[in-house]
């Protein structure tokens, strides 16, 4: 699939897209392996697992896949609880975590299952990406300041620093405040720039020809080489629930974040991609991520701006940045000896700092009070209660949020725009009880009629008749937006019906679409409404009733002569 109508002249730009994806790349690969806990080699093994698993099976052109900040972060906060005991099993359960969360996705694409990524609405990803990025840099800010520090919690983190700040070593906090100010400012300059691979560079120059170590400063050390062996990272039993727990955490964060990078690289290229594809290929990712000691990975948006901007045009530049990884496996890996410990945590740091997203919150605010508050809770929810828990208390709140718009959705009484023949939602501008037109009342439910909201539906319906100025004679039912109805539902309607007719009040039901009407008139509930419940339009029910004509109806089956009436075509 890749090399089918592959052109030649595309190799030369996506073998340098490729080169400058991996030396963008190794810098901070090695900087989230130590997030986690793992070594530094774990976050090569991830990336080159990545690279190839996710690159052969995508569908998109340009995304590159690989360890990511918040995903990393997670997979920390997962194996942590288990190896108090023994760290020396950190590697290993990075590695089985990944391969759980490999299996998640791939089982999420076989049964097209993506749509449960949309538990975590806007809202809920930017609290929590928020309260990660502030996670993220607490925990490198030991490195930061050349301490050791025992807190591994956001606020303890933060207490342990202020007691300890008498500790803190001269020339690591000043080199890390340094490369974290050169990396803003290189962000400044321009976004193409490879800020990491940039204070990665000089900082390891810098160690070359000066001895930091001497001078108290903490090197990154020794970094095994070649390339990793597979292997099927085995477990204890013990450890597959809590390991589960974590998995699913990373399967929602990822699935969203993978598809929303995917779909938007594509809308600017002029391609379109294949969700369950994109999710598959991330689960191949991840399950050879686990089988190559590596740990969870997801796509990676510095990464694939990269190979954009350097003329990527297939995945062949993953394969070929994977190419690179292996040489840099095979011969470099020495080089990293000599860097300095602080060099990682500024590139963490200046990572974290570019996931709070303070328009994001703007934005929030001037849709919604209620998405900027949700975004709130869940951010403090992340730093109070831990990063899987404030996931799980995001998930949470959408669903009640949904449920509560559900159980309560907007409605109208409409009104008809003057020469126009079409009724919409104006306001109640003078503050009077609502009415359609003397009499009449036609009104518009913004949501399926289902168990959870007939009561109020009823409800609300006896309250703009009792609070109408004028006697109700038509009541107009605008099922535009009623895409479904369920039995609880249709027993509510039917004693709206009954209660209507027996208060000689006139009861029609406009622009409802051919599902619908097939269910009302196989329950009998057009019967009970009586010959012309059905109308085209809010317009025709309204004016046949105000000009004392029989309404044209909608007949409950399609066929050519009727379709013409067609709840699709017709004007409100």
């Amino acid at each position: 699939q890749i090399l089918a109508g592959y052109r030649r002249e595309w190799l030369r730009a996506d073998l340098i897209a490729g080169i400058s994806v991996c030396m963008v790349m190794i810098p901070s690969v090695v900087a989230y392996a130590g997030l986690a806990g793992l070594p530094p080699v774990n976050g090569l093994y991830a990336s080159l697992a990545a690279l190839i698993g996710y690159g052969l099976f995508a569908s998109s052109k340009q995304v590159i896949a690989g360890p990511d900040a918040a995903l990393t972060l997670l997979v920390g906060v997962a194996i942590t609880p288990l190896i108090a005991s023994d760290p020396a099993r950190a590697p290993l359960l990075a590695a089985a975590l990944a391969v759980i969360t490999g299996l998640l996705l791939l089982l999420t694409a076989l049964l097209r299952a993506g749509v449960v990524a949309d538990l975590l609405s806007k809202p809920v990803l930017v609290g929590y990406l928020t309260g990660a990025a502030l996670i993220l840099i607490s925990t490198q800010l030991g490195k930061f300041f050349g301490v050791s520090l025992e807190e591994r919690e956001f606020f303890p983190i933060l207490g342990e620093l202020w007691q300890r700040h008498p500790e803190f070593h001269g020339l690591t906090t000043w080199l890390g405040i340094g490369l974290v100010a050169l990396q803003i400012v290189l962000r400044i300059v321009s976004t193409k720039i490879p800020s990491a691979l940039v204070v990665f560079a000089l900082a390891l120059g810098l160690s070359y020809s000066v001895d930091l170590e001497a001078r108290g400063v903490k090197l990154v050390g020794t970094v095994a080489a070649g390339l990793p062996a597979p292997a099927v990272p085995w477990i204890q039993l013990s450890d597959v629930g809590p390991l589960m727990a974590g998995a699913i955490a990373l399967a929602l964060l990822t699935i969203p974040e993978g598809i929303l990078l995917a779909r938007a690289f594509a809308s600017r290229n002029g391609d379109e991609i294949k969700p369950n594809q994109e999710i598959a290929a991330l689960g191949v990712g991840n399950l050879l991520s686990g089988f190559l000691q590596g740990f969870s990975v997801g796509a990676s948006q510095s990464r694939t701006t990269v190979n954009e901007s350097a003329g990527g045009k297939t995945p062949i530049a993953g394969l070929a940045a994977a190419g690179g990884l292996v040489l840099f496996l095979l011969f470099l890996t020495p080089l990293l000896e000599r860097l300095p410990s602080v060099v990682l945590a500024a590139i963490l740091v200046y990572a974290g700092s570019q996931l709070i997203e303070v328009n994001q919150y703007r934005e929030l605010l001037r849709f919604s009070r209620l998405s900027f508050g949700l975004a709130l809770i869940v951010m403090l929810g992340v730093l109070f209660a831990g990063v899987l828990q404030g996931i799980l208390l995001g998930v949470a709140i959408s669903l009640v949020y949904v449920i509560g718009r559900l159980a309560r959705p907007m409605d109208a009484v409409l009104r008809e725009i003057p020469g126009k023949r079409r009724y919409h939602d104006l306001g109640d501008e003078d503050g009077k009880a609502a009415e359609t037109a003397p009499g009449v009342i036609a009104y518009r439910f913004y949501a399926p009629l289902v168990f959870a909201n007939a009561e109020h539906f009823v409800s609300r319906v006896r309250s703009m008749i009792g609070e109408s100025p004028n006697p109700v004679r038509l009541f107009v039912l605008d099922a535009q937006a009623i895409s479904e109805i369920d039995s609880s539902a249709l027993e509510q309607l039917s004693r709206l019906a009954r209660e209507l007719k027996s208060r000689e009040i006139r009861f029609r039901i406009a622009r409802a679409n051919r599902p619908l009407r097939e269910m009302l008139e196989r329950t009998g509930v057009l019967t009970l409404i009586g010959p012309d419940a059905l109308a085209p339009s809010v317009h025709s029910a309204v004016h046949a009733h105000l000009d004392g004509q029989q309404p044209r109806t909608v007949p409950t089956t399609d066929n050519p002569s009727s379709s013409s009436t067609s709840n699709r075509t017709s004007s409100t």
